[in-house]
């Protein structure tokens, strides 16, 4: 995780959130999730957006990586679907994505992930 990395290497969380252009608290939220479950460290969508802000990556292996994504979409839990609960998908990292994502770039997510999902049905 890019901000994992950036907080070990001593910069603090102000100047990382600044950086990749989100507030401070995110960046805490994010810091303690990855140190407290070590799996949040794999790459997530999140996680390739804010790559690409820090410019870990370019714009083009950025929008490949995220195309070619299996996302997973929120709703009620599995077990219970009859639950007053939403799980979250890896989907509702492109939701809510803010500013680290273009309206442009967001439609065009939108468009393949909806035909891949219209693939997967025929």
């Amino acid at each position: 995780m890019a901000v994992l990395a950036a907080a070990e290497a001593g910069w603090p969380q102000r100047e990382i959130a600044r950086y990749v252009g989100v507030e401070q608290p995110e960046i805490s939220r994010l810091l303690k999730r990855a140190r407290l479950w070590p799996d949040v460290r794999e790459r997530t969508p999140r996680e390739v957006l804010l790559r690409y802000a820090v410019g870990e990556i370019d714009h083009r292996q950025m929008m490949n990586e995220l195309e070619h994504w299996d996302y997973t979409f929120g709703g009620p839990p599995a077990d219970d679907p009859a639950a007053d609960v939403y799980v979250r998908g890896s989907w509702d990292q492109i939701e809510r994505a803010g500013d680290l994502l273009s309206d442009d770039d967001y439609q065009r997510l939108f468009e393949v992930t909806a035909a891949q999902q219209a693939a997967s049905r025929r």
